[in-house]
């Protein structure tokens, strides 16, 4: 029998496509973690897609949607500091794109004694830089950290990749070949919801239009999506447009 895994599951589309895949698939059991940030629009849809997609599986799949174990929430502000890793992210970050979640993800899988974290870090991340050259695949396809890395790169030590090498339509089209590609597209993304739908200029908009998946923004979004830096050069002093104007020549 394959291995139980502890996973991080944000409702989003990367993660939602692993626990489906190693519930229904793999026949895997799943114990999913979320962190909450109190602070963030999209916390409860995200939680709510979580919720829908669960009792969706129940009806395609009853044996699978009992392999996922229940959702553990844990509010961002209870993780608890760990200097090193903080330092050792605030360096990472100073060398290109790293988001936050980074941080506090190593610190609560390090603080909560949870080995091998998957996360749905896919080719397309901006992880994936980081990671890229510097990781293995053992034979149980789970990519993870080179035990020689002793850099910086440490942090990502916690966690192991499955989906490294694979794009986000990469998943749709597994998704569509096992039949849970409905399930799938209940999936949430964006950060800052605007009327209950998603924004189209927030980062994971902007990646979900940018990888190919542009087709789930809704029309108001793919607006928004397509004047994006026309609406913030209205807002951005003379500086800032140069910058702007260069980056969309």
């Amino acid at each position: 029998m394959s291995q139980p895994i502890n996973i991080l599951w944000t409702g989003g589309w990367d993660s939602t496509f692993r626990v489906l895949y190693a519930s229904i698939v793999e026949g895997r059991q799943v114990f999913p973690h979320y962190i909450i940030d109190f602070e963030r629009r999209s916390s409860l849809r995200e939680l709510q897609a979580i919720s829908d997609i669960r009792k969706s599986l129940i009806s395609l799949n009853e044996d699978a949607a009992k392999r996922i174990a229940e959702l553990k929430i844990t509010p961002i502000t209870e993780i608890a500091k760990v200097a090193d890793i903080t330092k050792s992210y605030q360096r990472l970050r100073s060398r290109a794109h790293l988001g936050t979640q980074y941080d506090w993800l190593a610190r609560y899988a390090k603080t909560n004694n949870i080995e091998n974290l998957e996360l749905s870090i896919h080719v397309d991340d901006k992880a994936y830089y980081f990671l890229n050259g510097k990781v293995d695949q053992p034979a149980d396809g789970q990519w993870k950290l080179k035990d020689s890395i002793t850099g910086d790169e440490y942090i990502f030590s916690y966690f192991t990749f499955p989906l490294l090498e694979t794009s986000k339509t990469d998943m749709r089209e597994i998704a569509e070949k096992f039949g849970f590609i409905d399930l799938l597209e209940r999936s949430w993304f964006c950060f800052n919801p605007t009327h209950g739908k998603p924004c189209g200029i927030c980062n994971p908009c902007i990646y979900t239009a940018q990888e190919g998946m542009g087709y789930r923004l809704p029309k108001s979004a793919k607006l928004r999506y397509r004047t994006r830096h026309f609406r913030l050069a209205a807002r951005a002093p003379f500086t800032v447009l140069k910058k702007i104007y260069k980056k969309i020549k």
